[in-house]
């Protein structure tokens, strides 16, 4: 496949355009809530983003973990990471608490512990 590759001369260049949270929360809440949700889910990153929204107190190496594969699966459906830095610090992404307000009225969270933001 590599060779027709090159004998044909084309190539192709994605530049993925990620999505903001708060943006796409706007525009289609419920689909942005549900990708959240699974994006959560996946990385276990419940008490990671309770810990950043805390302040980044007691992160551990486990939180970093679980941010990281839910970061991964944010990416893979398009979306900007979870968390950003401000002054230095980690902070949840514009538009991440409200998503997550947003899933006890949507019902995403029934099985799950209870959010401490």
């Amino acid at each position: 496949m590599a060779a027709e590759w090159e004998q044909t001369s084309v190539h192709l260049k994605e530049d993925p355009v990620l999505r903001s949270w708060a943006t796409e929360a706007g525009q289609d809440p419920e689909t942005t809530a549900v990708d959240l949700a699974h994006a959560i889910r996946f990385g276990r990153a419940q008490s990671a983003l309770e810990a950043v929204a805390a302040g980044g107190v007691g992160l551990t190496a486990d939180h970093a973990r679980a941010l990281h594969f839910a970061n991964e699966m944010a990416e893979l459906r398009h979306y900007e990471p979870l968390i950003a830095v401000d002054a230095g610090l980690p902070v949840l992404a514009p538009g991440v608490r409200e998503v997550i307000g947003s899933f006890d009225s949507l019902l995403l969270w029934d099985d799950q512990p209870p959010w401490k933001l």
